[in-house]
């Protein structure tokens, strides 16, 4: 329940009638000591036994309590306001069982836990590990949640702020009271984060069962690892999409959580975090809101003009044709391979193929495709000296490429690139049964996509989904990519960073569900350092009437809800350690608040028509 401190100068006047001067005074000094409290809940990913021993430290006090729990994720303890805290859960278990439905690589002979003695960890088989669950944060007024992970101890025990690499108002292991039904997206982030530890460390320990190998098994997080749990996490996404034993709710949540693991996976350079004392009566939030409306301007629901053609650019480089000619190069990729090569002892010569002209030899094999594809002009040059066929390390194959893919607003070009074609979901990815060529077919190389306007380079994993159509057809649907890299036109040169998931990647649907998300550096005027990231419709980027985005500028960062009917506005900013503004604007009356986690600390209001905070010293200041 929300607790709204009521305006002292308010509260005076209404028992001031009748009263003495002494009364007065007696009713204004109790109403001035305002009191808050605090509680904090927790979650650890469901694979480590979840009873231990919880300790919390107040670093304000110095206060530590150490408590048996039986269930981590059911405890909810009382914590100081506005103290910072310090967290630690170690469990009582001291395996785990394997979470990928891939297995979790070799391990050593008669190992007791490999159930069926195949030498290798299977999906739920044990293996003998212990992780670390660890947090710092301040306990914000009202409910705190602390999703706590070995990613989360590695970013507390080295006190860095990870907020400004993840444009996140508070850090991704913690919500506070406005951010409470972001539960799901943390769970699912949580176990991602989770899973890429533990996937990491087997990978760890599969390659030190080499005898020839030095390789030491990482007993703790480490920050040089963040990129490589964040490859092994996205497994954890693709997983459970495909798998019909998956987690489902991941669907409706899956592109916040493909952006909070690229940020924290691609974080560089973080800075270390500064721990301030916190007044419950900041003016912080509102200085923050006043510093991104030149960029987002929510009175008008518009972005700025330079911001808006910065993005209007990015979607049209970005659109349906630009996918259409990763998914032309996928095919031609694939359909060549397939029909054209040392797998199914395919003589040198010249061939045709759907409108394609190849040239294909062999010491070493290699690949001259012309011709026209699916509507697209299609140039490549492709030398692979390296095959791996195995159902059971993967197939893949390994190269370099010169490729152009035309469309007819688009150009895709591929410059002396390495390449690799993995392929996942059948035993041979390559076999004549054509219903056996099904599975997911990930591309990963360097591609420039052009328009008239502007380019986008930069490096992609991109992963495709074949399968047959109830009509018999062999079909490539795009189901995600990362692409990272530069966008260059004549009014800018952006960094960005695009992921693209189709979130109900279902057999034997050709249409496709994809959410994007985006994040891009975009320094105005003005606003040197700003970050932008959104999650969604890439056609809706350029909308702010109806949006979720998060804005970083002057090294503080903000999330934006805004819901907007006709005239009709409601506009939620988070800003950090548990602040935020909730404004209501109806005609030309505005209400709303401004709060630290569930205690009101101003009121929003419109004095001779000026939208504004009254806060409750019966100061008025101005929103816009």
């Amino acid at each position: 329940m929300l607790k709204k401190l009521i305006s002292v100068s308010l509260l005076v006047s209404l028992v001031g009638c009748g009263g003495t001067s002494d009364d007065k005074q007696t009713s204004s000094t109790s109403v001035t000591v305002e009191e808050t409290t605090s509680s904090v809940s927790f979650y650890i990913a469901p694979w480590q036994a979840q009873s231990g021993t919880l300790t919390l430290v107040n670093d304000n006090t110095g206060n530590i309590e150490n408590i048996d729990v039986a269930n981590i994720n059911s405890v909810t303890l009382p914590a100081g306001a506005l103290n910072f805290h310090r967290v630690e859960f170690v469990s009582d278990g001291a395996t785990l069982p394997c979470p990928s439905f891939a297995g979790c690589g070799r391990t050593f002979r008669d190992n007791p836990y490999d159930e069926n003695s195949n030498r290798r960890i299977d999906y739920q088989e044990q293996m003998d590990m212990t992780l670390s669950y660890r947090a710092d944060f301040l306990a914000a007024p009202g409910e705190n949640k602390l999703y706590l992970s070995p990613v989360s101890s590695l970013i507390s025990d080295d006190n860095l702020d990870i907020t400004l690499q993840s444009v996140s108002a508070t850090p991704f292991y913690h919500l506070t009271h406005s951010q409470l039904n972001d539960n799901l997206e943390a769970e699912l982030l949580t176990n991602a984060l989770t899973f890429g530890v533990i996937l990491k460390r087997a990978a760890d320990i599969e390659l030190s069962l080499t005898t020839s190998s030095s390789a030491v098994v990482e007993q703790q997080a480490q920050l040089e690892s963040l990129q490589l749990y964040r490859t092994y996490a996205d497994r954890y996404v693709s997983e459970n999409l495909l798998n019909v034993k998956g987690n489902q709710l991941l669907q409706s949540v899956v592109g916040e959580v493909k952006q909070k693991l690229a940020s924290i996976g691609e974080a560089q350079n973080i800075k270390q975090r500064t721990l301030t004392e916190q007044q419950l009566h900041s003016k912080e939030l509102l200085e923050d809101v006043r510093n991104i409306l030149g960029v987002a301007r929510l009175q008008e629901q518009k972005y700025s003009d330079e911001l808006s053609q910065k993005l209007t650019e990015f979607v049209d480089i970005a659109d349906n044709e630009s996918q259409q000619t990763l998914i032309v190069l996928a095919n031609v990729l694939y359909d060549v391979i397939y029909n054209f090569s040392p797998l199914n002892d395919t003589e040198a010569g010249i061939y045709t193929l759907q409108g394609l002209t190849i040239n294909y030899q062999e010491s070493p094999y290699s690949w001259v495709i012309s011709g026209q594809y699916d509507n697209h002009e299609v140039q490549l040059d492709l030398n692979i000296p390296q095959w791996r066929i195995s159902g059971l390390l993967g197939n893949q194959v390994s190269g370099v490429m010169n490729a152009k893919v035309i469309g007819t607003d688009t150009q895709l070009s591929v410059d002396v690139s390495d390449l690799v074609l993995s392929f996942d979901g059948t035993d041979d990815p390559f076999a004549n049964d054509q219903s056996e060529t099904t599975g997911q077919l990930t591309i990963a190389t360097n591609v420039t996509l052009e328009n008239e306007i502007s380019t986008l380079n930069g490096d992609i994993s991109l992963a495709a989904n074949r399968f047959v159509t109830p009509f018999e057809e062999l079909v490539t649907v795009l189901s995600g990519f990362d692409f990272k890299g530069q966008l260059v036109s004549e009014n800018q040169i952006t960094p960005f960073s695009l992921q693209a998931i189709e979130a109900t990647p279902f057999i034997d649907e050709a249409s496709t569900n994809i959410v994007f998300a985006v994040q891009l550096e975009l320094p105005l005027n003005g606003a040197n350092d700003l970050q932008f990231a959104y999650v969604g419709s890439l056609a809706r980027l350029t909308e702010i009437t109806n949006a979720n985005i998060a804005l970083r500028l002057k090294n503080r960062a903000l999330e934006i809800n805004l819901r907007s009917v006709g005239n009709n506005i409601n506009a939620v900013i988070k800003g950090a350690q548990g602040r935020w503004l909730d404004v209501k604007q109806k005609g030309r009356n505005y209400s709303g608040g401004l709060y630290f986690g569930d205690t009101q600390i101003a009121d929003v209001t419109a004095v001779r028509g000026v939208p504004g905070i009254l806060f409750s010293d019966g100061t008025f200041e101005s929103l816009f």
